[in-house]
């Protein structure tokens, strides 16, 4: 890897990026993008990069070529942990801790496991009602533009709920499939605003 990596992850947004995927579990590019606040076209172009050094991997997702799910490598996730530790030293949230002389090695993070969705599901509902407020509130009509607009907002965040659905705990299922029919909600306001 060599100095390319270390120059590319201590860059702002290759960090931010690593620790967001870390924390978020295998995701998509646009909830990473909106999640480290960088365009999409920004954030495919770090992930290329990072998928070239070994770092993150995609999936196709179901049968759409379009969509991929990103996830860090065993040496992502370590990569991630390392960068969340440098800047909680140099945030002075923490001092690096020597045993022997040698820092103690952390083990590398391992995904949340799916019971754990809760904050996830938070993040989601807020997002849902902020597109619902922005794109629809006040409105008499909406241009196709608006419309494909819309679907484009809530497409992300309707996969992370179905990944919710299948994989979560009954509980977090439930708030997921609720959540998605507050998406159903908004996409049937845009279709009676439709032009």
């Amino acid at each position: 890897m060599g100095n390319d990596a270390v120059s590319l992850i201590l860059q702002q947004k290759p960090a931010r990026l690593l620790i967001a995927i870390s924390r978020e579990g295998e995701t998509y590019a646009s909830v990473i993008s909106r999640e480290i606040e960088s365009t999409f076209a920004h954030t495919t172009k770090i992930l290329v990069k990072l998928e070239e050094l070994g770092l993150v991997t995609f999936e196709q997702d179901g049968s759409d070529n379009r969509v991929k799910r990103v996830a860090l490598t065993s040496q992502g996730t370590a990569a991630a942990v390392l960068v969340q530790e440098l800047s909680e030293v140099l945030e002075g949230k923490r001092s690096l801790k020597k045993k022997g002389g040698v820092r103690k090695k952390k083990k590398a993070a391992t995904h949340k496991p799916p019971a754990e969705f809760g904050q996830k599901l938070e993040m989601i509902k807020a997002r849902i009602e902020l597109v619902s407020k922005e794109e629809l509130e006040e409105k008499k009509s909406l241009s196709q533009e608006d419309y494909v607009r819309i679907g484009r907002r809530l497409g992300p965040y309707r996969r992370e709920l179905r990944k919710i659905m299948e994989t979560g705990g009954k509980g977090d299922a439930k708030k997921a499939a609720a959540l998605d029919g507050e998406i159903e909600t908004v996409l049937g306001g845009r279709e009676k605003l439709r032009s």
